[in-house]
């Protein structure tokens, strides 16, 4: 059983494909305790080959970028926790997420990074409205979210399809580590820069 203290976090992400994933590496990165709390379902794992990836030239298997950008945020600091969040509470920071084996974890930033069961969000009062760019019409979007990913819950961010974005893989990449710059600087209270 997880202690107590390792529930409790800077940033709780809520989903490990490639949004969460992403902004876990610069959240991290930034010093930042953060949880990722990731169940099996990222659609990019069962894609055979992801082409729209800059600097892979010959494509790269969905489960191969996952595995690698998780390992990535690893070594910055992230800890993936495998549950499934089945409750969230947004009403006040800190934010909490409560996962099916009971488990709740706490954060003052609260990411959200799920394409499929979006409806816990909804029971939060988040509107909801088809992401029209998904030809599928499956993803919803948060309708008061901004463009950058803030929602009117201040430290409460979407990230990747949840934004309204277009179904691309490095799109969602991009736009969640936005968010996780921004998260880390708001947390330092100055703009955060990551020059290698």
């Amino acid at each position: 059983m997880q202690s107590h203290e390792n529930r409790q976090a800077d940033v709780v992400i809520v989903g490990g494909g490639v949004a969460g994933l992403s902004c876990a590496i610069f959240t991290a990165k930034a010093g930042l305790r953060t949880i990722i709390l990731d169940s099996p379902d990222s659609q990019l794992r069962g894609v055979k080959q992801v082409w729209n990836f800059p600097g892979f030239e010959q494509g790269i298997a969905g489960a191969d970028w996952l595995a690698s950008a998780r390992t990535q945020a690893v070594l910055q600091g992230a800890v993936v926790r495998e549950e499934k969040v089945v409750a969230l509470e947004l009403q006040a920071r800190p934010y909490t997420a409560k996962t099916e084996t009971g488990n709740t974890y706490e954060a003052p930033f609260l990411v959200l990074a799920v394409n499929l069961g979006s409806e816990l969000l909804a029971t939060q009062g988040l509107e909801l409205a088809v992401n029209e760019y998904v030809p599928s019409k499956k993803i919803r979007y948060v309708t008061e979210a901004q463009s950058n990913g803030q929602t009117s819950r201040e430290g409460v961010f979407v990230a990747g399809l949840l934004a309204n974005l277009p179904s691309q893989s490095v799109i969602a990449a991009g736009q969640g580590a936005f968010v996780g710059v921004q998260i880390a600087s708001a947390f330092g209270q100055k703009p955060f820069m990551w020059h290698d």
